[in-house]
């Protein structure tokens, strides 16, 4: 059976108390004054082309404690989200990839990714570290 993914930092995210997602680290990292001018526009193109072609949920939803996952067929989604981990790494964040088989109550679904309001069953993280 194939398994949802979602890349989170070791940082726990206030709102869902879950690691912090890396678009959190992601535009928290653009922000920073930290990447040289090549990794800011590499990392803001792929943030832009994210807002571009992954749709969001409506601006009624409340995602304070919603867990996004991915699809596991969404390749271009997941080829981006890999270029982000490379340089959250190269930045001394730690990065961990979890993977699950069931959401449980998922609050948003579509065709790139999901989300669910509780804990997801059949949790399982390993260090994507190659």
């Amino acid at each position: 059976m194939a398994k949802w993914l979602r890349f989170a930092t070791t940082r726990i995210d206030e709102d869902s108390r879950k690691p912090e997602g890396v678009f959190t680290a992601a535009y928290n990292l653009l922000e920073s004054g930290e990447l040289s001018p090549e990794e800011w526009q590499r990392l803001r193109e792929t943030l832009i082309w994210f807002s571009k072609n992954l749709p969001t949920p409506p601006e009624s939803f409340n995602a304070g404690r919603a867990i996004f996952w991915f699809q596991p067929n969404a390749r271009d989604c997941l080829d981006r989200v890999w270029d982000m981990v490379e340089l959250l790494r190269q930045h001394s964040y730690h990065v961990t990839v979890y993977k699950c088989r069931g959401l449980g109550r998922k609050v948003v679904d579509g065709e790139a990714q999901a989300a669910n309001a509780g804990l997801a069953a059949h949790l399982s993280g390993f260090d994507c570290d190659p």
